[in-house]
């Protein structure tokens, strides 16, 4: 049987850290923007603005999300945009 990791007891800002640190990992120019609560099951919605193929980095974000769901309990719901798109 496999073994499983048990919930780290962490707030919502901890786990927008945490996902913003691991996601700029692979993609260091990233900007991050806070859209708000979520709507059904997610607790947060987060717009995550880069360069490069949004297609991979979508999918890269899900596997982000899913890791810090099963770290802390947070779901964190990541829609990726052109970098372009970032309001200033």
């Amino acid at each position: 049987m496999k073994n499983v990791q048990e919930v780290e007891p962490a707030s919502l800002a901890e786990a927008v850290e945490i996902f913003t640190a691991e996601f700029s990992r692979r993609y260091p120019a990233t900007k991050f923007l806070i859209e708000g609560e979520g709507f059904e099951d997610e607790d947060l919605d987060l717009n995550v603005y880069l360069d490069g193929d949004e297609v991979e980095a979508g999918i890269y974000s899900a596997e982000v999300s899913n890791l810090v769901q099963q770290r802390t309990g947070h779901l964190i719901l990541p829609f990726i945009l052109p970098s372009n798109r970032f309001p200033l």
